[in-house]
């Protein structure tokens, strides 16, 4: 997809300020220019889906966000703050949660104990067990399998169990890297279905990387494009699965 025009942007009220805002973020990996100069925005309680193909920069882009991966310039702002270069954990103490690509679970603690790892920044018990039961009412089928080691469950079952960790802290922005890969459809639809409720229920803002662009779509309010590490489309989620270089490049229509 060559061309670089910008689809009119719709982020929220006007004059309202970014619960997460990328200024020209360059990321390196030794030599490697992986993000060239992004620019992005999240505005709270919108589901953005950040869309592209394999080595587009979507998975640095969480890992910059997160602290994961620091950028060698530019600003990233959450929550007013500046933290760009700021320690993961300390990121996450400000309410933030990255559910990364290949759900990285511990394949021999249960359900429950995996679950308690989440809320390992969280020093009252009684608040613990409330936000394991909270998780139970929304992922039911995890409250089935509690005592149940994470590495027995199926690839649909670890993607509900790494999203229900990421949830233990009550983040406001949740990163969430390709939640559907290696799914059957089955669970494709059920982790969607969740990622909508968490955006409507509890008002969890999403920044969403997705392979299933059409589906990212259908649920996102909002959306970029990525290619070799560079945004080149944004704008209404709509706007963005209509337009022809992006229905031909992700959407599989000829």
């Amino acid at each position: 997809m060559a061309e670089a025009s910008v689809l009119n942007r719709a982020s929220g009220a006007a004059g309202a300020q970014p619960m997460l805002e990328l200024k020209d973020i360059h990321t390196y990996y030794g030599h490697i220019h992986a993000l060239k100069g992004i620019s992005l925005e999240v505005m709270q309680g919108e589901i953005i889906a950040l869309i592209g193909g394999n080595g587009a920069g979507k998975t640095t882009t969480l890992r910059t966000v997160s602290g994961m991966q620091k950028p060698r310039s530019g600003t990233l702002t959450y929550m007013g703050k500046n933290i760009a270069g700021s320690r993961p954990d300390t990121i996450m103490l400000q309410g933030m949660s990255h559910v990364p690509e290949g759900r990285r679970i511990f394949g021999q603690l249960t359900v429950r104990e995996n679950l308690e790892i989440g809320a390992y920044t969280v020093t009252d018990r009684a608040l613990i067990n409330q936000r394991i039961q909270e998780g139970f009412e929304f992922f039911p089928r995890l409250k089935e399998r509690e005592k149940q080691l994470g590495g027995t469950l199926s690839g649909g079952e670890q993607q509900m169990l790494a999203i229900a960790r990421a949830l233990m802290v009550a983040p406001k922005l949740l990163l969430l890297d390709e939640p559907s890969m290696g799914l059957s459809p089955k669970f494709v639809e059920a982790i969607f279905d969740i990622v909508e409720r968490l955006n409507k229920e509890r008002g969890t803002t999403i920044l969403l990387v997705e392979q299933n662009a059409s589906m990212a779509l259908g649920i996102a309010q909002r959306a970029y494009v990525m290619q070799t590490g560079e945004i080149r489309l944004q704008g209404p989620a709509a706007d963005i699965a209509n337009n022809e270089s992006v229905r031909k490049a992700y959407l599989g229509e000829d």
